[in-house]
C-alpha cells in the first residue's frame, strides 16, 4: 500500500512495531498507526476506526 487516507508509506513507519507471533518475530504498525489510515466516511473505514478506538481504549485501561 503506498498511499491510505493521505498517509504514505513512510509516515506509519513511526508506529512500527515488533509483535511475537508464536516466537516469531513480526513487524507491523501500531493500533495507532492502523487508525491514522481509517479517517475516511467509507463504511468499512468507519467500522474499523470504531473497532480500532474500541481496541486502544480497552489496552489503555489495561495499563
Amino acid at each position: 500500500m503506498l498511499n491510505a487516507c493521505g498517509e504514505t508509506y513512510d509516515t506509519p513507519k513511526t508506529f512500527a512495531i515488533t509483535v511475537d507471533m508464536e516466537g516469531i518475530p513480526v513487524r507491523t504498525v501500531s493500533l495507532e498507526g492502523l487508525l491514522r489510515t481509517k479517517q475516511t466516511v467509507r463504511d468499512k473505514d468507519v467500522s474499523d476506526r470504531y473497532i480500532l478506538e474500541r481496541a486502544l481504549a480497552i489496552f489503555k485501561q489495561g495499563r
